[in-house]
């Protein structure tokens, strides 16, 4: 098999053969199934988030 010298590059330059050559996969997951539980709610006042 041949070895390939592969370099970094940002994200928005992966192709799907990149990604099919590192064994990476793309599935959507909720914030709550990532994390494994609910988050917390933000201590920050609320107008700093909009």
């Amino acid at each position: 098999m041949a070895n390939l010298i592969r370099s970094a590059k940002s994200g928005n330059d992966w192709t799907q053969d990149d990604l099919q050559a590192y064994n990476i996969r793309v599935v959507f997951q909720d914030a709550t199934s990532f994390f494994g539980g609910p988050l917390p709610q933000p201590t920050v006042n609320p107008e700093v988030l909009s």
